[in-house]
């Protein structure tokens, strides 16, 4: 019997998906984010309990659990973590506060972009009186012309630790090409402060984390990622001893935002930030290539936040070459994604006559005033009662009743009786200012960063909110086409199911490979050998320690490749994992520039200027199996109408009398006119006039407008 378990943990609910020979469940139960492994194994009892089982026979007969979780991106979000001390190079101790010279703006929505008048930096996650500078110096090529001394190294460690720091980072200057100044401060650290004792210090290492050049992103990685380990490290150990006393003896893997999972062992806290998206995206990915969808937005609309990935002409999808993490550029290997504060949970509030919509959410505790769980602030989800989109007496498939007399109160106090309007026209409003926010924000990305109209995209539908309101965001985006799959409501737990096991490393390599005369410089090449080889070995290693055999490992090199004395790179895929002579070396340089001609046109291509190496990347590849969408077993012979309520679609048709279906009651390829409401027991479609819906043989619903 082969059972899997997908997990996502979300800011308002814990989705979870399970296969089971050939059969999948979904799930959902509130994110208790006191305690997040109660809210797991919530919704896992739910998803048992479809497949006939308990909790601890499910759990015991599973092959894999993946987990992706946002534990770490709310702690980071909400400046909570650790007290940290700093040790850098001497004379670099303000690196931190002085930034990069837009770092005002890195993170910041485009509005806010504009408004420079009020724009600050954001605030350091270790303040300057928690940073100390060390008397050493190690050269651009690892020469050590000033000598680490011991004694310089427990004085600054001691004054730290006077002001209550808990654990330290440390970021020597040019630490990517000799370490040994970083590994000899951790040493000296570990032997004052051993394990065995309480006041155990750990130690974070700038040259472990992120090998890379860049003084300041460097520094932030090391330090974001010691800020996250604190809150994601006890709550996945936690998690994991539970697990075993419940009889799953199997590794936990654990979702990344590099587009793969890992063991826990394996995996870095940095790692986890914003893995719930990535993995909705990569599910997305492999659904797009079995229904050759060329051009797809990936939309996921939760409880808490909107997130968007995209897939463009069948390609993979992306990494982001120049990530930030909120508000902080950093060195990680992301797959590319946006996301903003708008979902389910987002709440509608009146300022100076204007109606505005999140970015704060009401989460799952207290929630939106329909909950009834003592919230009374109106979010979008008790607009979408008033409306009549969903039934309070069927949300969550009947699980969660919820009080659509508070929704109404909640709605006409904060936003119909301020602005002046009837209780159908304020619940109107905010579905248009959220549908609008989201809309913009896809069209935008969409233009400026695929390079083609967002007319070409058809739009996947995900999230508990995504169904409902996809039909509003894509005409604000000016898109016609929206699917949304039997597990869109809990795409990132499916997601984390379509995942391959991955390791990622990368590290600064830098030298020219072709001179301004088109010369190969091929003396590179054992340097460069050498350092491929060492990035191999890491992989290997850690393959190895994750139980999977050398063959069933497929090792992937990116080469960071710039024209010369350019400020920006490309990732080039190469040929091979190793280099023999000045002939593979051409061939790498005619991808670069073949991908350069590609990306900014035959013009902006420059080889006199000479071409240089900046950077590798190594991906280490081990393939999962992924779930499929079933079929329908058997489907209906007949679609019956399961009701109708009252629902408002805008001043132009006002309030009517509204079909209800049941997903499971239509038949497959029937083409259905709007408006109509389609149930399922995780979310609704709402279908406008001027829409057409159809389910196909996978219960995918397809809509359309005419």
């Amino acid at each position: 019997m082969s059972v899997s378990i997908g997990v996502d943990v979300g800011g308002t609910f814990t989705d979870v998906y399970v296969t089971c020979d050939g059969h999948a469940v979904r799930a959902k139960s509130d994110t208790t984010a006191f305690d997040p492994k109660l809210g797991f194994f919530r919704a896992v009892t739910a998803a048992a309990e479809q497949l006939d089982r308990t909790l601890d026979g499910l759990l015991a007969e599973a092959e894999t659990i993946v987990y992706s979780t946002t534990v770490g991106t709310n702690a980071l979000i909400e400046h909570r973590g650790p007290r940290l001390g700093l040790i850098t190079t001497a004379g670099f101790e303000d690196t931190l506060m002085l930034g990069r010279g837009r770092n005002w703006a890195d993170g910041l929505p485009t509005e806010a972009r504009y408004d420079r008048a009020r724009a600050q930096r954001p605030r350091p996650l270790v303040p300057r009186h928690l940073v100390a500078g060390l008397r050493e110096r190690i050269d651009s090529i690892g020469t050590v012309l000033m000598p680490l001394r011991d004694d310089d190294v427990l004085d600054a460690v001691q004054r730290l630790i006077d002001q209550g720091v808990r654990g330290f980072v440390v970021c020597l200057l040019y630490s990517y090409v000799n370490p040994a100044h970083e590994r000899r401060v951790r040493d000296l650290i570990r032997a004052q402060y051993p394990e065995i004792y309480l006041g155990h210090m750990p130690v974070f290492l700038s040259s472990e984390v992120s090998p890379q050049l860049g003084e300041y992103r460097r520094t932030v990685t090391c330090i974001l990622d010691a800020f996250l380990r604190m809150d994601t490290e006890e709550h996945l150990v936690a998690l994991t001893d539970a697990l075993r006393e419940k009889g799953y003896d199997k590794p936990l893997l654990v979702a990344k935002c590099t587009g793969g999972a890992s063991s826990l062992s394996r995996t870095r806290p940095i790692h986890l930030f914003g893995s719930g998206p990535v993995s909705g995206l990569i599910g997305a990915a492999e659904v797009a290539k079995r229904y050759e969808v060329a051009n797809a937005l990936i939309t996921d609309m939760g409880g808490t936040s909107f997130d968007l990935g995209m897939i463009v002409e069948n390609q993979k999808l992306t990494h982001d070459l120049d990530p930030v993490i909120d508000r902080w550029r950093v060195q990680v290997p992301l797959v590319a994604h946006w996301s903003i504060g708008a979902g389910g949970g987002s709440i509608a509030r009146v300022e100076e006559g204007i109606l505005h919509v999140g970015p704060q959410s009401a989460k799952a505790l207290p929630g939106p005033a329909c909950y009834a769980r003592g919230g009374d602030l109106p979010t979008v989800t008790d607009c979408d009662v008033v409306l009549g989109y969903i039934d309070p007496n069927y949300f969550l498939g009947g699980r969660i009743k919820l009080d659509a007399g508070r929704a109404a109160a909640a709605v006409e106090a904060k936003v119909a009786r301020p602005l002046g309007m009837d209780l159908y026209s304020a619940a109107w409003g905010v579905k248009e200012v959220v549908d609008g926010l989201m809309g913009q924000e896809i069209y935008r990305i969409a233009a400026m960063t695929s390079g083609l109209d967002p007319r070409e995209f058809m739009i996947f539908a995900f999230g508990g909110a995504g169904p409902v309101h996809a039909s509003g965001y894509a005409e604000a985006a000016d898109v016609t086409r929206i699917a949304a799959f039997p597990f869109s409501s809990v795409a990132g737990a499916f997601g984390t199911l379509s995942l391959d096991l991955l390791q990622s490393y990368e590290r600064t390599y830098s030298a020219m490979v072709s001179s301004h005369d088109l010369r190969i410089i091929d003396k590179i090449i054992p340097d460069l050998n050498a350092a491929i080889a060492e990035l191999v070995t890491l992989g290997q290693r850690d393959m190895d320690e994750e139980g999977f055999a050398m063959g069933r490992i497929a090792f992937q090199l990116e080469v960071s490749m710039r024209f010369g004395q350019q400020r920006h790179s490309l990732p080039v895929p190469a040929p091979q994992l190793a280099f023999r002579d000045a002939d593979d070396l051409r061939l790498l340089v005619d991808r670069f520039v073949n991908q350069y001609r590609e990306a900014y046109g035959a013009e902006a291509v420059f080889i006199e200027a000479g071409v240089e190496i900046l950077g590798l990347r190594l991906n280490a590849v081990a393939g999962m199996d992924k779930p499929t969408l079933p079929r329908i077993a058997e489907p209906p012979r007949e679609t019956i109408r399961k009701g109708s309520r009252v629902a408002y679609w805008g001043p132009r048709h006002g309030a009517l009398d509204t079909p209800v279906y049941d997903r499971e009651g239509i038949v497959p390829g029937t083409t259905m006119f709007g408006p109509i409401l389609v149930e399922t027991a995780d979310t609704v479609f709402v279908v406008p006039p001027e829409w057409t819906f159809r389910l196909d043989e996978y219960t995918t619903g397809w809509m359309e407008r005419s």
